[in-house]
């Protein structure tokens, strides 16, 4: 007789890949490479005073409250300025961070998570996503810390593709199921090669 699990498996149904999430890892111990694009700009840590222009740039995914509560926990923003003005912001934390209901990441000692990464429509595809993950992961790493932990879905190409030429490389895939196409379950873990 079938367990309980496997009549579960059994029913619930995997959807779409590009709903599938996955985690990359980057060691920030090996060649960090950075070119600077054609534009100059001004790089330095976000401030209080910055949250409600970067929570205006996400599309008010977060409330300034919550990213003011994170910064006084100790994240940290890498802000890309040009004139003045923000073109780019890269949002990154240090302790564990829950992302479904069903997954918390916990990060050991010298590890951090790339939480947002955000490029203005304007200066994408110009090199500009590429120096600012690359600035951050050099910061990183002079503040002591050996890798970089960041996660998408499995749809968006052109953050994979930043992340890969970055150095990145997948190491987990999350694979979202539901049990009669409604009700949550547990997501299928695929751990793969570094």
């Amino acid at each position: 007789m079938p367990s309980l699990r496997e009549i579960l498996d059994g029913l619930s149904k995997t959807r779409d890949s590009s709903v599938d999430w996955m985690e990359l890892v980057r060691d920030l111990e090996a060649q960090i490479s950075i070119q600077p694009p054609e534009s100059d700009f001004c790089v330095r840590w976000a401030e209080k005073r910055d949250l409600l222009i970067l929570d205006a740039m996400q599309g008010f995914v977060k409330e300034v409250e919550f990213m003011e509560e994170s910064l006084d926990r100790g994240d940290r923003c890498l802000l890309l300025e040009r004139a003045g003005e923000i073109c780019a912001f890269a949002w990154v934390t240090f302790r564990d961070y829950r992302l479904s209901l069903w997954h918390t990441m916990h990060l050991p000692l010298g590890f951090a998570y790339l939480v947002y990464i955000h490029v203005q429509p304007e200066y994408r595809r110009k090199g500009v996503g590429s120096y600012l993950l690359n600035r951050l992961m050099v910061s990183l790493r002079e503040d002591g810390y050996r890798r970089l932990i960041s996660g998408m879905y499995g749809g968006w190409e052109n953050s994979i593709r930043l992340h890969i030429k970055s150095g990145f490389k997948i190491c987990r895939k999350y694979t979202e199921r539901r049990i009669l196409r409604f009700f949550p379950y547990p997501p299928k873990v695929t751990d793969l090669e570094e």
